[in-house]
């Protein structure tokens, strides 16, 4: 509830445990639409852990492009487990160089 509060007054921090909350279950029911709706609102607010959290969730669903982009704008912002996904990415033949340099 105070996550949920914190959360009304745009805190990034709050809508990022919320959405980690929702995709682990952890004191409400498991709802992972909600999960992203909560670290979308936390990456918008620049939270580089929700946006790595976007590109897991996006690589998961087999968007790969759209888990690059969430994955680069991390590693931009300093997140080392971001840019090792986005070398990741490389290695597998679905990031182009430029994409890795850009990193």
């Amino acid at each position: 509830e105070l996550y949920e509060r914190a959360a009304e007054l745009s805190f990034e921090g709050a809508h990022f445990n919320l959405g980690c909350l929702y995709d682990e279950g952890i004191g409400v029911q498991k709802d992972t639409a909600t999960a992203i709706r909560y670290h979308e609102a936390a990456a918008m607010c620049g939270h580089v852990h929700a946006r790595y959290n976007l590109g897991h969730e996006e690589h998961r669903a087999g968007n790969y492009d759209i888990a690059l982009q969430h994955w680069m704008i991390a590693a931009k912002l300093g997140d080392k487990v971001a840019l090792d996904c986005v070398k990741k990415l490389f290695m597998d033949g679905l990031a182009t160089k430029a994409d890795n340099a850009q990193a």
